[in-house]
């Protein structure tokens, strides 16, 4: 999490480890480069395994189901050769850009990313999706956003060998959907075939279908203030999952938009301390296991916030503030001869100050240029000393 000066990042490590003598950026840079990204990626799959074990019956669950949501975000980096060569770029009429391409399968009720992949910026959202759904349980609910809504997700899901339970904003340009807006129905169950594409993607997985081979999946209307949504999903009435219930569920999915939100602008993940491929990969998933960390330390101080402070208003714990204490005590957290003495402050600390959560709020949406989405980038030439 080296976001200043490396330099002073260095010096401030081994003052606070108790060691006289730092070592130069060029001997960090050096061992860095023997460890491989995934140690994080293990690293996090242990949080999230440890997590579910102990919680037990106190992990959150909409009908017996975690809540998964799926999605991907674009990650700016640094316009070097090595970076462009091992990611890619994104190019337009003005300029070009490097950036690579994040996917996440987030459990937005427990607020833990439970996979995460970072991966070249042509291959697209869907495509990182695909391999992990063979690993998906079934006590999972999958969400996602219309740029997932094919027939290749649907059948994947629902050819396990137990079906995994899925919802998907549809596309309101396949004919399918266009049909039933126009029906005025509320709900309706269809047997959706595969277009030519699809039979050949899904003959790329193994599959041997046809035109005629065809899936049973429910479409759900939802009526937004000024818009209409269609729902692709395969929970059915009589499992006890009426229409009414589906405009709350889908909302959930936007969970895993604030965490997204919170790694580039609250933990900068866009500020890169390195600028090498295995630099890039150490700084995301390394993010990705802070996020899951902080998530899992904050959970008790919030129950204490939600039994103990009256508000007119539900309160939450500040996360940017809370993200800061974490930082400063990480290393003590870990290397510590007293840990419990660190997450007793940590805990204390959390409960300072929460904020009010407003409920039924919304803001338009603005579009911005992709260079500009993140407050925090990487500069070559650049980066502050405190």
């Amino acid at each position: 999490m080296c976001k200043k000066t490396l330099s002073v990042e260095l010096d401030q490590f081994f003052e606070e480890i108790n060691k006289p003598n730092s070592c130069t950026v060029s001997a960090f840079s050096q061992q860095r480069m023997k460890l491989n990204p995934q140690f994080y990626c293990v690293w996090n799959e242990l949080l999230n395994i440890c997590y579910y074990h102990y919680y037990g019956s106190n992990v959150k669950r909409w009908k017996g189901y975690r809540i998964i949501a799926g999605d991907g975000s674009c990650i700016s980096l640094v316009n070097t050769p090595k970076l462009e060569k091992y990611f890619g770029k994104q190019s337009n009429q003005n300029s070009s850009y490097v950036q690579a391409q994040a996917f996440y399968f987030y459990d937005v009720l427990n607020e833990l990313i439970i996979h995460a992949k970072l991966s070249h910026c042509k291959i697209g959202e869907a495509s990182l999706a695909y391999p992990l759904i063979d690993h998906l349980k079934t006590d999972m609910l999958m969400i996602y956003d219309r740029y997932f809504c094919s027939y290749k997700m649907m059948a994947l899901h629902l050819w396990q060998e137990k079906e995994v339970k899925f919802v998907i904003r549809a596309r309101e340009s396949q004919n399918i959907i266009k049909t039933f807006i126009k029906s005025g129905k509320q709900s309706s169950i269809i047997h959706y075939g595969p277009s030519s594409e699809a039979v050949k993607e899904m003959s790329k997985c193994g599959y041997k279908i046809t035109k005629n081979t065809y899936l049973k999946i429910r479409l759900i209307r939802v009526e937004l203030e000024n818009s209409l949504e269609v729902l692709v999903t395969n929970l059915w009435d009589e499992e006890g999952h009426p229409v009414e219930v589906f405009k709350e569920l889908y909302f959930k999915r936007w969970g895993v938009e604030t965490n997204i939100s919170q790694q580039k602008n609250i933990l900068q993940l866009e500020s890169f301390s390195g600028l090498t491929p295995k630099s890039v990969e150490q700084d995301f998933y390394a993010t990705v296991v802070v996020s899951n960390l902080f998530s899992i330390l904050a959970k008790e101080a919030q129950n204490t916030i939600d039994t103990k402070v009256k508000n007119k208003y539900p309160m939450k714990i500040n996360g940017n503030k809370a993200i800061g204490k974490l930082k400063s005590n990480l290393i003590d957290l870990f290397l510590g001869k007293q840990p419990e003495v660190i997450l007793q402050k940590l805990f204390f600390y959390f409960i300072r100050d929460p904020l009010p959560v407003r409920a039924n709020r919304s803001f338009k949406r603005v579009l911005k240029n992709k260079l500009s989405k993140s407050k925090h980038k990487t500069f070559t030439n650049y980066k502050p000393a405190y």
